[in-house]
C-alpha cells in the first residue's frame, strides 16, 4: 500500500468516526475508550449518562457491549475531534504492568509484559485528553503502573480476581472502594471462550461504575450552577 492509499484510507476513517460523533445527541455525555463489556458505561447509563464506547475490536458482537459505538484503533485519533464530552473515561491495556502477566506469561493475549509499549498508550492517552478538553476525565488501570508513571492516583479500589486498581483522572473523589468478591457472578467463567474470561475478569463492578457516574455527575451539576 503506498502512502497516499494509507492517507486515504486513515482521511476516510477519520471522516466515518466524526460522522457517528456529530449523531451523539448532547447531555450529560460520556466517552468510554477501551469499552470493552462495557462495565463503565452500563454504571453511567444507569445514571442517565448519553454513552459513547470506543474499542479496536466489535466490541457489540465480540464482547455483548450495549451502547452507541465507534470500532476504532484509539492511538490514530485526534482528541480535538471529540471535544465537547463531559466525561472521557479510559480503561487502557494492563497487560504490560500487571503481576499477574508476568506470573502467566501473557495472561491476556499470550504476549510478554512490555512496560515501555505500555506506556506509549498511556501517553496517547493524556495527549488525546489534553486536545479533547473534557470537563472530567478518569484512567483506571491495575495499581503496577504507579512504578512507571509518576502522576499521582486520587483512587484506589479493588475489582474481583484482579487486585487492587487505581484511577488517574482531575477528580478527586470523596469515596473510596474495598470490594473484592471471589469473581463477578454476572459470567460462569468455565463456559466462556478465552476472550471473554479475559473481558469478563478486566470488568468493572456495576457497583463500583455508578457510584463514579453519580460523583461525575455531583460535580458536573455543581459547575453548572457557579
Amino acid at each position: 500500500m503506498t502512502q497516499e492509499q494509507v492517507l486515504d484510507k486513515y482521511a476516510k476513517a477519520r471522516t466515518d468516526v466524526l460522522r457517528a460523533i456529530s449523531e451523539i445527541p448532547r447531555k450529560f455525555t460520556l466517552l468510554d475508550c477501551f469499552c470493552g463489556m462495557g462495565g463503565v458505561s452500563d454504571g453511567f447509563a444507569l445514571e442517565g449518562f448519553d454513552v459513547t464506547g470506543i474499542d479496536i475490536v466489535d466490541a457489540p458482537k465480540m464482547l455483548g457491549y450495549k451502547h452507541r459505538f465507534i470500532q476504532v484503533d484509539m492511538m490514530t485519533l485526534h482528541g480535538e475531534d471529540f471535544r465537547g464530552y463531559d466525561v472521557i473515561w479510559y480503561s487502557p491495556p494492563c497487560i504490560d504492568f500487571s503481576t499477574q502477566s508476568q506470573v502467566n506469561k501473557g495472561y491476556a493475549d499470550r504476549q510478554p509484559p512490555n512496560p515501555e509499549r505500555g506506556l506509549k498508550i498511556i501517553e496517547a492517552v493524556y495527549r488525546f485528553t489534553k486536545n479533547a478538553q473534557p470537563k472530567i476525565w478518569l484512567m483506571e488501570n491495575v495499581s503496577r503502573l504507579e512504578k512507571f508513571w509518576n502522576d499521582k492516583p486520587i483512587l484506589r479500589f479493588y475489582t474481583s480476581r484482579n487486585g487492587r486498581r487505581t484511577l488517574w483522572g482531575n477528580l478527586r473523589f470523596p469515596i473510596m472502594f474495598d470490594i473484592r468478591p471471589q469473581r463477578n457472578m454476572e459470567y460462569d467463567y468455565v463456559k466462556l471462550s478465552y476472550r471473554l474470561r479475559s473481558a469478563a475478569r478486566a470488568k468493572i463492578l456495576l457497583a463500583c461504575s455508578c457510584a463514579f457516574a453519580k460523583a461525575c455527575e455531583e460535580k458536573l451539576l455543581e459547575t453548572q450552577t457557579i
